[in-house]
């Protein structure tokens, strides 16, 4: 199973692990990893796993002085060897294959972190657009991944941001199963007696030549049909909808919630984020704010939080903070990024459409106690946009400088970002650029907070509110 460059890998994880490495070795682990995408993949995929543990041990001590003085591979080294001991099996690859399954799909977009297991267990994380895909499944693991795959017979699927999506064939139909995230198909025409089905957290449906849109969560599952007719079944009881264009249906995994299709002419222009509804990444706490109040009382006031969002935000309110993550970018090697992610249109019950004159009004906080703090208060925020008839559109960023006031030993700030100040990633063959380019009318799928270093980020609330000055 260990191929000779995952045996220098290991042992210089070990020796990295108990401090014997030397500078030289050091040098050559770094040029493992900078130049093997699959090592980096193998390097990082328990990474969070090691945070979770790490946390854990110092939640009562979120904000004391990290004590990160290695480079970013060291801090990733200790998880690695973690998951090795625990779990090395998972990263064996069948490269001695010489023929495999019948292709089901053609990969004809992508970008970010994308990653496609085949149903024989292989797993592969360097995809590159044309690639061949048999049955399986693909998924974005960052804030930044898309891809958009064309079936055998035309049919075309985009997943975005952290999405899960398995696709195979069963009796002649061709079965999209979506456990998490975005999913936008454009169905070619299919047999009558054998639909395309489409699996979702609480739902089923079945298509016949369409196009329309997924969102998926652990609580529900929406359906918006824009060409067609998409017949839509909750799982849990059985009920049936049929959703014609310009319609769509949510259906929930509790049968006491409506279930019905409903024509979209409805939309928000402005929203406010809800933890723990919309988090889709990040490390989720909640303020210990009311242990002060009287013990006696304590048991109802957490009982009333659970239930109450109101209750929540004054009570004990929610903060979402970074978690680390592996960047890919054409042109440019991968980097180690903090970040959030934060569902919009992807978790909200209405979809959230731009207005030109809307901004971003984000209230946060950084841990000034963290290594590198103070000359590394740069935030990039960006969102996920879709066509509001289906597809992915493209991505928005802008980058925010948060100013601290360290004589008021003050680590909480309050910015605003006007939607106009968004720049559009314009994705090249080589190269991807920022262009000025409108966003207005689109649909805003997800939110998304990057830094360069981890700075201890926190996310307490994000509105988009409407400009009327």
């Amino acid at each position: 199973m260990h191929s000779l460059k995952n045996t220098d890998l290991d042992n210089l994880l070990a020796k990295l692990v108990d401090d014997s490495i030397t500078d030289e070795e050091l040098t050559g682990l770094e040029r493992i990893l900078d130049g093997d995408a699959s090592a980096q993949r193998r390097y990082f995929h328990y990474l969070d796993l090691h945070m979770d543990l790490q946390e854990r041990a110092t939640r009562s001590k979120i904000h004391s002085r990290a004590r990160f003085g290695l480079s970013k591979w060291k801090v990733a080294g200790i998880a690695a060897m973690f998951c090795l001991w625990i779990g090395f099996s998972y990263f064996a690859v069948n490269e001695d294959s010489e023929s495999g399954p019948a292709t089901f799909a053609h990969i004809i977009g992508m970008d970010g972190l994308i990653e496609w297991s085949e149903e024989e267990g292989s797993i592969i994380n360097d995809l590159s657009v044309g690639d061949p895909l048999s049955e399986g499944t693909i998924e974005g693991l960052t804030s930044n991944s898309w891809v958009e795959i064309e079936l055998n017979d035309g049919s075309k699927a985009i997943i975005s941001g952290i999405s899960k999506l398995k696709f195979s064939q069963n009796r002649g139909s061709k079965v999209l199963r979506l456990s998490q995230g975005y999913l936008s198909v454009k169905a070619a025409p299919q047999p009558e007696a054998k639909p395309m089905l489409v699996f979702s957290p609480g739902a089923r449906a079945e298509v016949l030549g369409t196009q329309f849109n997924v969102l998926a969560s652990l609580e529900s599952t929406r359906y918006t049909v824009n060409e067609g007719l998409v017949r839509v079944k909750r799982i849990n009881d059985g009920s049936v909808q049929e959703v014609s264009a310009n319609h769509y249906v949510v259906a929930g995994l509790d049968s006491e919630d409506e279930f019905k299709s409903v024509l979209l002419q409805n939309y928000s222009e402005e929203w406010k984020s809800e933890f723990p509804r919309d988090v889709r990444r990040g490390y989720l706490y909640q303020s210990e704010k009311f242990t002060a109040i009287n013990p006696a009382i304590n048991p109802a006031v957490k009982l009333l939080t659970k239930f109450s969002s109101s209750a929540q935000r004054i009570l004990a309110p929610y903060r979402l903070r970074t978690k680390p993550c592996l960047w890919f970018e054409k042109g440019r090697k991968p980097e180690l990024h903090f970040s959030v992610n934060i569902g919009v249109s992807a978790t909200s019950p209405l979809p959230v459409r731009v207005n030109e004159d809307a901004k971003f009004k984000i209230r946060g906080r950084i841990d000034t106690n963290m290594f590198g703090v103070d000359d590394s208060n740069f935030i990039i925020v960006g969102f996920t946009s879709t066509h509001t008839q289906g597809g992915f559109s493209g991505k928005y960023i802008s980058g925010e400088k948060v100013d601290l006031n360290p004589s008021e030993k003050n680590d909480q700030f309050e910015i605003e970002i006007p939607i106009r100040e968004f720049l559009k990633v314009e994705k090249g063959e080589y190269k991807d650029s920022l262009v000025r380019d409108s966003s207005a009318g689109l649909e805003i799928l997800d939110l998304w907070f990057v830094t360069y270093q981890n700075i201890g980020l926190e996310i307490f609330d994000v509105e988009i509110i409407v400009n009327d000055e």
